[in-house]
């Protein structure tokens, strides 16, 4: 090793060093003017040069993104503001549909029976806990002239009565109760018998019509009516349709499996009859 750095060779490189740094030292003293050697420095440079740029490119494009990822983040947020503002907006919009297409349905039961007197439009406030028979409480009660006993109805058809009353709010009992007895009839040929609720038929909110002939004519589809066997009820009012006609325990008579016309699973709203023609007299037979 100590006999290269004695060797001519050695030297020779060892000048050529020195000149480079020479000719790097004037070009820097000669206020921008350089020397045709600098080019040759430079060209040795440049692929430094090169990757120092594409380096200083790359963190400023990352910079860049961080600085602007703020806000992105902010205009997101105000968009998912307004989203959820749209969607309330449309929630209540189909709320306000729903509430005067039932209020449209309430006019054309006074309209088809005007010697009904109704209450104001009852809102479905809650369920009674534990109730399989899908009870439930509306926002009206002893203060808007309801009472025990009132039937409930929609257009569609019979919901249930009146079971409890206070000052303020009120519950209803559904057709698929069987503390129900409810005077019904078909709606065309006029085979009569009772409707009440089951503990096998409510999970399906149906209900059965019972004490029918085994000679009966009723079928699916057809339809069932309050009559005026029981005075709780005005006459005629619609509670739903056969579904099937099946034997009583007993083997003695049939029972129609009814499907309320009523949708019980998705009421919102209803309105209670507080008084109808011919009730008063109904209510001194009973």
């Amino acid at each position: 090793m100590g006999s290269f750095f004695k060797s001519k060779k050695f030297r020779i490189i060892l000048c050529v060093v020195a000149l480079l740094i020479g000719v790097m030292l004037y070009a820097v003293t000669q206020d921008g003017h350089t020397l045709p050697t600098t080019g040759f420095v430079g060209t040795v440079l440049k692929p430094v040069r090169a990757v120092s740029n594409q380096i200083s490119q790359t963190v400023e494009r990352t910079l860049d993104v961080f600085a602007k990822s703020k806000s992105y983040q902010t205009e997101n947020q105000e968009l998912q503001q307004r989203v959820a503002e749209l969607e309330n907006q449309l929630v209540d919009y189909r709320k306000t549909q729903e509430e005067l297409e039932d209020l449209k349905g309430f006019m054309g039961v006074k309209k088809d029976h005007e010697d009904y007197v109704l209450s104001d439009p009852c809102a479905i406030i809650g369920y009674v806990e534990n109730d399989p028979f899908h009870a439930f409480y509306i926002d009206q009660g002893s203060e808007d002239g309801i009472s025990v006993y009132d039937p409930v109805v929609t257009s569609e058809g019979l919901v249930g009565i009146i079971s409890e009353v206070s000052q303020h709010y009120s519950t209803v009992e559904t057709i698929c109760s069987p503390n129900l007895s409810i005077g019904a009839e078909s709606s065309e040929k006029k085979e009569s018998g009772i409707v009440e609720g089951d503990v096998t038929l409510t999970a399906d909110y149906q209900c059965r019509m019972i004490y029918l002939e085994k000679e009966t004519t009723l079928k699916e589809g057809d339809l069932i009516v309050t009559s005026n066997s029981v005075g709780i009820f005005p006459q005629g009012y619609l509670i739903g349709s056969v579904q099937s006609i099946e034997p009583m325990d007993s083997g003695l008579s049939y029972c129609a499996i009814l499907k309320p016309s009523v949708d019980l699973e998705s009421l919102t709203n209803v309105i209670v009859i507080t008084d109808f023609a011919g009730k008063e007299q109904q209510d001194a037979e009973n």
